[in-house]
Parts: structure tokens; sequence; C-alpha cells
């Protein structure tokens, strides 16, 4: 089942900071078993962006998009004219190998099915790294080397 109704969600155009946060949310709370870096999308399961961008409207309302959604070989996502991971690193405001640490394989030991916390938590991480940098101050568990 698809929940594709854009039309009750107030129109913002989000930071990557935050379309990282809100992923961080919606990927937390998915069961066990949907969340897979063996494709973006398909058959119900799919990797965190592929499944934001199929089954949460405020991404799609963000212009997160998955072109042929109904094949699981040429499932891809699609941004502002770009696809696969170059539209997924400019959707949220990251370079391209961020992106892949942050949502496939290769950033968890080549595990292809991590649990949604590990992944909602790294994405955090991030987000806490990447604040802390901006405002000159270490990140929770980092320390400070003179």
């Amino acid at each position: 089942m698809k929940l594709k109704d854009t039309g009750k969600i107030p129109h913002h155009r989000a930071s990557g900071a935050e379309r990282l946060a809100a992923l961080a949310d919606f990927v937390e709370d998915l069961p066990t078993g949907k969340l897979t870096f063996a494709r973006w999308f398909g058959q119900g399961r799919g990797c965190a962006v592929g499944l934001a961008a199929a089954q949460e409207p405020w991404f799609l309302a963000q212009g997160l998009k998955l072109e042929r959604e109904e094949s699981l070989k040429d499932c891809r996502p699609s941004y502002c004219g770009l696809s696969d991971w170059e539209a997924v690193a400019a959707f949220f405001g990251l370079a391209v190998v961020e992106a892949r640490q942050l949502f496939d394989r290769i950033g968890y030991q080549g595990r292809i099915r991590p649990a949604p916390q590990e992944v909602a938590a790294r994405i955090r991480a991030h987000l806490a790294r990447t604040e802390a940098s901006v405002q000159g101050t270490p990140a929770q568990g980092e320390t400070v080397t003179a």
C-alpha cells in the first residue's frame, strides 16, 4: 500500500539536515525485515531512502521520488533531474560518499540488513558531527586534542 496523498502536507522546503532528521525518525520506527540495502525499493522492502520515498508522503512533497518503482532491477530515487546516489546526495545536502556511508552496505561493513535503529543512530550521529563542526565544538562522544 502506498501513501502518496501530498495534498494535506504543508509546503515547506526543508534543509538537508531537516530531511535527514525526518529520515532518522522514519527509519527508527520501521518493522524488522523492511530495511535492506539489497535494493532501492521493491516488494515492500528497501533501503531507508527508497522506503521513505515510497511510503512517506512528506518526502514526496519535498521532491524525492522513485523512478521505475515497479521494477526491482531498475527502481531508483530521483530528485531535481538527478538519479541514484547523486539524487540522494543532493536531496540530503551530502556528498555522494557521505550518502553511501549512511545509506549503503559499504557504511555497515558490507551488511545488507542492519537494524533500523542502527541506521537512525548513524544518521543522528552525522547530524551531531555536522552541527558541532558548524559551531566549532566537539560532537557528543568526541574528544579534543591539542
